[in-house]
């Protein structure tokens, strides 16, 4: 009986026990915007009065167990008041903690989770002011980044909207193709998110940042994540814009008499006789100005874009759905995009330890762009070359040529050029792009402070592409064949990820570790097959079958895998003393087996000086140092199969009377380098942060370097073999620079201002070229040029990458005597110059102008980046500004090698060249007009046509009025309502001569599509 008592006491009391387990779990908010407020702590006593602790998540949710029946929550957040929050039982509760401002309190992305900026040691931009891309008409997010971000280089090169921007994190470190690693809801190589859904954006500069995402992080990685759905009722919201887009700065083409005065001068400065073509009495029809080309070709652009979502959360559910559709008008006719967006987000709390969600994306887009990098097809400087007398079409509807039939023998003197009209219109081009992202995960809280989480995503992406050009009869540059050409591209990728993370504070100890292994393998197949002789050229007649010959079809298939093992953790002594290092092991099929697997490792460390007993200087409310040290590797640069020995195909032409397509045959390609290895990327950072005068000043700088060793480039050619050389490890890069952010924030009165500010200064350098020390070479040629006759760059080691190697350009020999004094040794170092020809410098005093005199002159790539900022706010009235600019840019105007040279085949050219120099005119910087380029004013790759591409533009000012909320209720509870007016790129100052100084790629310009000024009116409504 007494044991049978003592059992029944037991049962007892481990069910009091049990009853007096208490949870309370909920939402934190800020109060300023409603948004979740990530990684604030919860700490209360527990049933033994012990006290226990959790941090919320990166959406502001928290769960804490095992409480007493009744107590008091204690919830603090940097950047935030503590507050006390008392409770009674098992409770759901939302709590809401009001701002105290500092930068170093938010919450930021990092690889594969989220921290407080105050607890990194590593070198994070976060994208400011991320709620102003609802009211800029930017194409995505990439143009919402450019100056935004210090270290963060966006250029864009020019407006084709089938075009994109790119983007540089800190400089460029290889010759090669780079990119940043775009992260999105933690998907690597995720979807460009549309810009509405985009809740924040973190940059991971330096390599102690991005190494935890190991070989595909080298060019760094943007962390981009999307919005999710309130705690409330359910929130609609409507974002529309109209736009019109517009060209600014545009060349002028000579008019029909004028180009006809220009080359009978041109002539008579040859020497040459006068064409006929230019002869009033013998071609009247020539003289008459019938269409500016420039005009013809561009148009005022309209552009609609809608966005719709809606969104909600319970307390144990989160949804958030998008739908997006954009449809822009190029500047240039027969150009556009369209568009169709959407986004299915949710998550669901199955119970209090196991939460799942899911994230589809899916974007359906059409994109019409043209060409206008060609210097021999590009449609602007068709433009340029079209002879103003021809009509755009004939009386027929047909396309016009340089000269009606009936004055064929004509034609000739105008060269071999394009309707421009035509090169826009007349081809059917079709390139629809379908691209699916499924994502899905599973979290479980396995024990108090230790979770995991499976995470598995699908990627798939088709682009088809279809494209017709039917003949071109009209005079100019003809082609009596019509073609088509059809492809198809077909890529899926899936990505898995399984993570284990602890979390665990003892006393003024905190410590956070995450291990990590991740798989992914991608699959891309694209075919192509091409045909001509096409008997009618209606659109139901271009179908690959109809053609009179079909070339044999191509396909490049391929496969790509990687497994990683990541490890990354960080340790914090009473927010004062900040320690982090992660290790990452990657294991890729594109290297030979023996160099497939490689480690990346880094560390850093902060000190929180504020935080000390001894710091009391009261103007500085919290000052961080930093410093870290990292290394990554970069796989985006190695080629598929690049340690292989690759097999191609071509058609091989033999016999009398060959095949027009040959015979197919097969031959070794490249040489194999089983030794190959991914170029590495070191990176070192010291930094600081602080925040001045009462939280109102924040200020953020970084001294960094950042180094690639092992550069891929390809081998030397070895004559005897025939074939080309493998690719080979054999460079280095370094590059350095500073980076300073400020941003200062107060009110007067009614009006809250902030003002923001960054600047980047950079520096690069080819270190070595190792891979060619065989031979002592210093020297890298690139391949790009003008017309085969202008090849401006080359590296060299010690100088920048990409430098202009340039014959320096000294002015104009003004008269004879100027001339008959440039001697070496009593002989003229011109001898073919003539007075108003260009003068060059003998930099070798060799006694003559040639390749031996070149020099090297400043890169593209921009020494200073910086940008400003300013946004009012006064009575629902707000005012954004946004200034953003360059530096130390030369960009190469290779514009004006055909359009400003009298001397080539008898292009219209631009209306610059009136001012030309002449006798009367001795002061321009534009050599003679001449039929002849005997002392190649032209011809000589020259720093004439290196031009000071620095600029400062007006990137963006939005007005937005916001109605009171006293009315907007009225119409709906809780409604509101903003509209906006928005102007995007108003006004650019710049010395550049060329259509925008914004040329991107390496600086080589032959009349990039311009990037378009666009004045937009919006609205944004949410119910």
């Amino acid at each position: 009986m007494k044991k049978a008592y003592l059992f029944l006491l037991f049962v007892v009391g481990c069910m009091s026990f049990s009853i007096a387990q208490v949870t309370v779990k909920g939402t934190i908010v800020s109060e300023s915007d409603g948004m979740p407020v990530p990684g604030a702590y919860i700490t209360a006593k527990s049933q033994d009065q012990k006290e226990v602790f959790t941090v919320s998540d990166f959406d502001g949710n928290f769960v804490i167990e095992n409480l007493s029946k009744e107590g008091v929550l204690n919830i603090s957040s940097l950047g935030y008041q503590t507050v006390d929050f008392s409770y009674k039982g098992n409770q759901e509760v939302n709590i809401t903690l009001k701002d105290v401002a500092s930068t170093l309190d938010e919450v930021v992305l990092i690889g594969y989770g989220s921290a407080k900026k105050g607890d990194l040691t590593s070198s994070i931009g976060i994208a400011t002011n991320v709620k102003s891309l609802e009211s800029r008409p930017v194409k995505d997010y990439k143009n919402f980044l450019q100056g935004n971000i210090a270290g963060v280089t966006v250029s864009n090169a020019g407006g084709d909207p089938s075009g994109g921007a790119d983007i540089r994190i800190r400089g460029i470190g290889t010759f090669n193709s780079e990119s940043p690693l775009i992260v999105v809801d933690g998907v690597p190589n995720g979807p460009v998110a549309n810009a509405n859904d985009i809740a924040s954006i973190s940059v991971l500069k330096d390599a102690a940042s991005a190494s935890i995402y190991g070989a595909q992080a080298g060019s760094g990685v943007i962390v981009i994540e999307t919005k999710k759905g309130k705690i409330g009722k359910p929130k609609l919201r409507v974002n529309y814009y109209t736009a019109i887009e517009s060209a600014t700065n545009l060349p002028t083409p000579l008019t029909a008499k004028q180009q006809a005065e220009v080359y009978n001068t041109a002539a008579d400065n040859a020497g040459s006789p006068r064409q006929s073509a230019h002869d009033a009495t013998q071609n009247p029809y020539g003289q008459v100005n019938r269409t500016n080309w420039i005009d013809a070709i561009f148009r005022d652009a309209k552009v609609n874009n809608l966005n719709l979502n809606l969104s909600g959360a319970g307390k144990a559910y989160n949804y958030y759905t998008s739908f997006a559709f954009r449809d822009r008008e190029g500047l240039l006719k027969g150009t556009s995009t369209q568009e169709y967006n959407l986004r299915l987000k949710a998550d669901y709390d199955i119970t209090d330890k196991i939460n799942i969600g899911e994230n589809v994306y899916l974007s359906r887009s059409e994109a019409y762009g043209t060409n206008t990098d060609n210097p021999y097809s590009g449609t602007i400087i068709n433009a340029i070359y079209m002879p103003s007398a021809s009509p755009t079409r004939y009386a027929d509807g047909s396309f016009a040529g340089t000269a009606p039939e009936d004055l064929s023998q004509f034609a000739g003197a105008y060269g071999d050029v394009y309707n421009p009209l035509a090169l826009l219109l007349r081809p059917n081009k079709k390139s629809p792009s379908t691209y699916l992202v499924a994502n899905m995960y599973l979290k479980y809280d396995i024990l108090d402070n230790f979770s995991f989480k499976t995470n598995y995503s699908f990627l798939y992406r088709e682009v088809n592409r279809k494209e017709f050009y039917p003949k071109v009869p009209e005079l100019g540059r003809t082609n009596p064949q019509n073609s088509l050409s059809e492809s198809s591209t077909v890529y899926d990728k899936w990505i898995w990820d399984n993570q284990l993370n602890y979390n665990k504070s003892f006393g003024e100890h905190k410590v956070e570790a995450t291990v990590i292994y991740s798989a992914q393998k991608m699959i891309n197949n694209s075919i192509s097959v091409s045909g001509t002789g096409f008997a009618i050229e209606d659109p139901y007649y271009q179908y690959i079958h109809n053609a009179t010959t079909v070339k044999k079809p191509s396909n490049s298939p391929y496969e790509v895998a990687l497994t990683s093992a990541i490890g990354r953790l960080m340790y914090n002594y009473g927010d004062k003393y900040y320690v982090s290092g992660s290790y990452r092991r990657d294991e890729s099929s594109k290297l030979h087996v023996n160099n497939q697997s490689d480690n990346f490792q880094s560390i850093s460390a902060g000190w929180r000086i504020s935080k000390e007993s001894f710091f009391n200087l009261e103007v500085i409310n919290d000052l961080k140092l930093r410093g870290s040290w990292g290394e990554i590797g970069n796989i985006n640069t190695v080629g598929n199969y690049s340690f292989d020995v690759p097999i191609a195909n071509r058609d091989v032409v033999l016999g009398e009377k060959p095949n027009f397509y040959g015979i197919p045959g097969s031959y070794v390609a490249r040489n194999e380098n089983p030794s190959l290895k991914w170029e590495r990327i070191e990176s070192l950072d010291f930094g600081l942060d602080a925040t001045l005068f009462n939280h109102s000043l924040n200020l953020t700088a970084d001294y960094f370097e950042k180094t690639t060793k092992g550069m891929i480039l390809p081998g030397l050619s070895d004559p005897h073999q025939g074939i080309s050389p493998a690719s080979v490890n054999g460079g280095e890069v370094k590059n350095t620079g500073f980076e300073i952010a400020l941003s200062y924030k107060n009110k007067i009165g009614n009006l809250n201002y902030n003002v923001n500010t960054n600047l980047t200064s950079l520096k690069n350098r080819l270190v070595n070229l190792e891979g060619y020390g065989s031979i002592g070479q210093v020297t890298f040629i690139h391949g790009e040029n003008v017309r085969s006759v202008l090849k401006p760059y080359q590296t060299r080691v010690g100088g920048e990458l990409f430098t202009p190697f340039l014959i320096p350009y000294l002015g104009i020999f003004q008269n004879q005597a100027e001339i008959d004094t440039y001697v070496k040794d009593g002989n003229l170092i011109q001898p073919k110059a003539k007075p108003g020809d260009f003068k060059f410098q003998d930099t070798n005093n060799d006694g003559k102008i040639s390749e031996a005199d070149k020099k090297y002159y400043a890169a593209y790539q921009p020494k200073i980046t910086y940008n400003f900022g300013l946004n009012l706010d006064y009575k629902g009235f707000d005012l954004g500004m946004i200034f953003q600019g360059v530096g130390g840019v030369k960009a190469f105007n290779g514009y004006k090698y055909t359009t400003y040279n009298a001397s080539l085949s008898g292009y219209n050219l631009d209306n610059r060249v009136l001012g030309a120099w002449s006798e009367t005119n001795t002061g321009s910087n534009i050599p003679r007009l001449s039929t002849k380029d005997d002392n190649k004013n032209f011809g000589t790759t020259s720093s004439w046509y290196l031009e000071n591409a620095s600029y400062l533009r007006i990137k963006n000012v939005t007005l937005g009025y916001t109605f009171s909320k006293d009315i907007m209720d009225r119409v709906a509870n809780g409604a509101s309502l903003r509209m906006y007016l928005s102007g995007e790129n108003l006004l650019t100052f710049t010395n550049y001569s060329g259509l925008d100084p914004e040329v991107g790629g390496r600086g080589l310009d032959v009349a990039k599509y311009p990037v378009a000024r666009t004045l937009s009116l919006g609205l944004l409504l949410s119910l």
